[in-house]
């Protein structure tokens, strides 16, 4: 069973490539009979195109045996897998009458074991010339696998095999050895521009746009935060109020003499005298 998911933006493209690493595998891998599930069909933006990506499956599969389904929702999932299981039925008879059992076993078809990908993962070697500064060749089985299964031509799995340098230690390794942005990297008889991960270029740039256009956004909400919140200072400290509007409170705060929380006089210091000050020439009179 091969499972598309159709809120991808090319699930033809996702359905040609699985197909092709799966021939490149293994010959036998690529010619074993499929069914095709295009799967999320309860979103809107997949229901509205459904017949068309089921059409486009079939031609590129080949046969007819395509269906719909949501996983999420469980539509068409019961039909699914009684499909399923007549459509097994259907295959193990054909290999009874082909001979392909031995003492109700299924043959192997598939020998797994030829293949490069079983080989150590970190067995690689990075060889450079002085002569060519600025060119790396890359050489091991495991890797080298890698790259003959990567379709160069769609950007997606090409953002795939940056993601497995990086795991494999291979990325690391030729920064170590002194590799730059820009430099030639060979792999087999495949070469590309070296991108170290300083920043994950590997992220689909769409997504690189949105985390900057948030952060952009973030930056200037906190900007105007604080220019907001420095003009309410500045307001505050710049406010002057008439005496008889109570400016007196804002020139002469440490010199009130007020209640505390006891009811009494609260006065700045104990022996502050509160008797006028004469000066000559000045009366005293009482009513």
């Amino acid at each position: 069973m091969h499972v598309v998911d159709g809120t991808s933006e090319d699930p033809i493209g996702d359905f040609n490539i699985l197909n092709k690493e799966l021939a490149m595998y293994d010959d036998k891998l690529g010619t074993k009979p499929q069914v095709v599930v295009l799967n999320k069909c309860d979103v809107s933006e997949v229901k509205e195109q459904q017949d068309e990506l089921v059409d486009k499956l079939r031609l590129a599969a080949g046969h007819s045996r395509v269906m719909t389904i949501s996983a999420a929702t469980t539509e068409n999932c019961k039909e699914l897998m009684a499909r399923l299981k007549k459509f097994v039925e259907a295959e193990k008879k054909k290999a009874i009458e082909e001979d392909l059992f031995d003492d109700d076993v299924l043959v192997a078809e598939v020998d797994f074991s030829k293949a490069a990908l079983d080989s150590d993962s970190d067995d690689f070697e990075i060889i450079s010339d002085p002569a060519y500064p600025g060119q790396w060749r890359v050489k091991g089985e495991y890797i080298e696998q890698i790259a003959k299964m990567t379709h160069w031509e769609y950007p997606e799995a090409v953002e795939r095999f940056g993601r497995q340098l990086k795991a494999l230690g291979i990325e690391d390794e030729l920064q170590a050895r002194g590799a730059f942005d820009g430099d030639l990297v060979m792999i087999d008889e495949y070469d590309f521009d070296f991108n170290p991960g300083l920043t994950n270029p590997y992220i689909p740039q769409e997504l690189l746009e949105k985390d900057a256009a948030y952060e952009e956004k973030e930056n200037k909400e906190h900007m105007r935060a604080m220019l907001l919140s420095n003009d309410d200072d500045e307001g505050e400290e710049e406010e002057w109020r008439p005496f008889s509007k109570g400016g007196y409170m804002d020139m002469d705060k440490d010199e009130i003499v007020e209640f505390n929380d006891d009811g009494d006089w609260d006065l700045l210091e104990d022996d502050f005298d509160l008797s006028p000050e004469m000066l000559d020439g000045d009366e005293f009179w009482t009513s």
